[in-house]
């Protein structure tokens, strides 16, 4: 299940990688073995592997076509990229094959939207090309809210992304650059039924994007969450989340608004078909998978 139909919208994910990725009790601090045990049956081991203690992360991104539009929305790691990190680092994915196995060319898409700036949604921005890093996208604009393009800015102008290594510097200011860049506030409207969506936390600035058409309603949540356990203990947060406390209040309340509705959410990091929708369990909630 890799593509799906809202209306007369259709959406597609290009998978980067999927895999046991991030060790769970460093990436979620309040990582409690025994507060996970009652979901151990869909968690093991789909979602999470015991032996090595990781949690199963997609790294993704959507294609989305409208019938006046085509919309890349995240860029997921990259090729050929510096990065502090070893899965990233000078890393060869397969990405663009699978993108042009789609039958889009990179020419043809009209708007790249970055739902946050972190390495793993900006990555196939660019591409090196005469030791050069230039717009993938030639024809695209490339949209980032104010409040998160500044932020990030000013963290790479202060040398503050030694976690990772500094791709705002070949991913982002390569985009400016270029002059392809289109600035928005938060709630931007790209085409009707294509509208950001507020989503800040995890990062400053970070944006959903919410479809409608046809009477159906889909909504790309970024990294609201990362992993369904977040449904089930909405207060966890992570360490790449800005503003913890933000991500946690901006995450319950996004779970108790679409939980028990037709919404089909699309998180960026859950496994294989990722698209699903919210309902209530007990005093919190769930994630159901289409067609499960």
């Amino acid at each position: 299940m890799y593509d799906f139909a809202f209306g007369d919208v259709s959406l597609t994910r290009i998978v980067e990688m999927e895999m046991p990725l991030l060790e769970a009790r460093a990436f979620f601090p309040d990582w409690d073995e025994a507060a996970i045990a009652p979901y151990a049956g869909w968690m093991v081991p789909r979602h999470y592997r015991p032996d090595s203690g990781l949690v199963v992360i997609a790294i993704q991104a959507f294609l989305i076509r409208t019938a006046r539009h085509t919309i890349l929305v995240d860029s997921c790691v990259g090729n050929n990229k510096p990065r502090n990190r070893e899965f990233f680092d000078d890393a060869e994915f397969p990405w663009m094959d699978r993108f042009l196995a789609t039958g889009a060319r990179p020419e043809d898409i009209d708007f790249v939207l970055c739902t946050h700036l972190h390495v793993d949604h900006v990555g196939w921005n660019t591409r090196l090309e005469d030791g050069r890093w230039v717009p993938t996208f030639p024809n695209a604009r490339y949209i980032f809210a104010r409040t998160e393009l500044d932020y990030w800015l000013s963290q790479s102008e202060r040398g503050l992304m030694t976690r990772t290594g500094d791709y705002v510097a070949d991913s982002v200011i390569p985009i400016l650059e270029a002059k392809r860049e289109l600035l928005v506030e938060m709630d931007h409207q790209i085409e009707d039924g294509i509208v950001l969506a507020p989503l800040p936390g995890h990062t400053p600035g970070q944006v959903g994007l919410h479809i409608a058409s046809g009477g159906d309603e889909a909504l790309i949540c970024g990294d609201l969450m990362h992993h369904m356990i977040q449904c089930h203990i909405p207060a966890w947060s992570t360490i790449a989340c800005a503003d913890r406390a933000a991500a946690r209040a901006t995450r319950e309340a996004f779970l108790d608004r679409y939980a028990e509705t037709d919404v089909t959410i699309l998180p960026s990091h859950f496994p294989n078909p990722s698209a699903g929708r919210i309902v209530p369990e007990g005093e919190a909630f769930a994630f159901r998978y289409l067609g499960e």
